[in-house]
């Protein structure tokens, strides 16, 4: 036996190289189409296509809508706020926490939105630091915005650099475990920023007054939210406000992303 072996013995390592091979090739086609792909926090999708349609009425608050009963406000038809976090001049908004607490009591679905006095990527990356503490622990079903108006921004027509800057704040937001978007007036989203660009990145709630119908289709297929009232007049508001209607399902959509999140994060 001992001399069949030495004289068979490039045989027997061959046949056994080519065994090994073809289970190792085997396996693979087994289980090939159960690997997940390597992926990271920034290849969930954060930019959804709007429906067409209205599907929720909603308003954005701070500390000039002074106290507000959320429950009156749900019950005039309203289903989402959107509530201002802070700025970078003011730091966080002194009703943030109020609205924030008493609008999750009403059953409203919450967003909130951060103005920026940003004027480069490296201020808007601290600003999303200071947004990240401030909404620590907090969940939300609509994005928390980017609020990009600042009057200082439209002096140059600085295309490049606010691009940039809101790339570089909502990608730092959406790292945090939160799902991005940007604010800002239909002006500056034809001619201050590469719309084509961050269209395809990011969800933009769009402000425009010139046609103050809600079921206007005018933006319901190019925006996620369009705020097209500032001088709204709501039960349990004892002050002017602006109305929204959004044309995506945010609850829905963030849900989807929080999964993925916990995923990938």
């Amino acid at each position: 036996m001992k001399d069949f072996f030495v004289k068979h013995k490039r045989k027997l390592l061959f046949s056994t190289v080519i065994i090994v091979i073809i289970a190792l090739f085997t396996t693979a086609g087994l289980t090939g189409s159960n690997v997940i792909e390597n992926k990271s926090v920034d290849d969930i999708p954060t930019c959804c296509a709007p429906t067409g349609k209205v599907v929720a009425k909603g308003i954005d608050v701070s500390k000039y809508q002074g106290d507000i009963d959320f429950d009156k406000v749900k019950n005039d038809g309203y289903s989402f706020v959107i509530i201002r976090v802070g700025t970078s001049q003011g730091g966080k908004d002194s009703t943030f926490e109020k609205n924030y607490k008493n609008a999750r009591k009403a059953g409203l679905d919450v967003g909130c939105y951060y103005y920026t006095y940003a004027l480069n990527a490296s201020a808007a990356k601290q600003e999303a630091k200071e947004v990240l503490r401030y909404i620590k622990g907090k969940t939300f079903d609509y994005p928390v915005f980017f609020d990009f108006e600042f009057h200082d921004l439209l002096l140059y027509k600085r295309v490049d650099e606010n691009t940039n800057m809101i790339n570089t704040f909502c990608k730092f937001i959406k790292r945090g475990g939160y799902y991005p978007g940007v604010y800002t007036s239909n002006s500056i989203y034809r001619n201050y920023i590469d719309n084509r660009t961050l269209g395809n990145k990011w969800d933009f709630w769009v402000a425009s007054y010139i046609d103050n119908t809600p079921f206007s289709s005018k933006f319901s297929k190019s925006f996620s939210i369009w705020q097209y009232s500032s001088n709204g007049v709501v039960s349990g508001i004892n002050a002017r406000v602006d109305l929204n209607v959004a044309y995506v399902d945010y609850p829905k959509i963030i849900s989807e992303f929080n999964h993925e999140y916990q995923k990938y994060s």
